[in-house]
């Protein structure tokens, strides 16, 4: 019995749009998980200055993931424009 999940593992397999959206999952969970960790660690720490001399770094993946969600997103939205164009014009 294969699982559904298990085909969409399958980069080279998927097409363009659902590319984007493989991406788009796996960026906003990262961004996500990331945040948690920002935020939980934010509350441990009492000193702000401390806080981002420590975790500068997971801060910088927090904004290049944003960054990425939000790239993706904008992939996605000029994807699903041309695609409509395309059926347009086969109507």
């Amino acid at each position: 019995m294969k699982y559904k999940v298990i085909e969409y593992l399958n980069y080279s397999k998927l097409d363009k749009l659902e590319r984007l959206y493989f991406d788009l999952a796996i960026v906003a969970i990262l961004s996500f998980i990331s945040f948690l960790t920002l935020v939980f660690e934010f509350f441990v720490y009492n000193e702000i200055l401390v806080f981002f001399r420590d975790y500068f770094l997971m801060f910088i993946f927090f904004i290049i993931g944003i960054i990425g969600l939000f790239d993706t997103l904008k992939g996605i939205r000029k994807r699903k424009e041309i695609l409509k164009k395309v059926v347009r014009n086969i109507d």
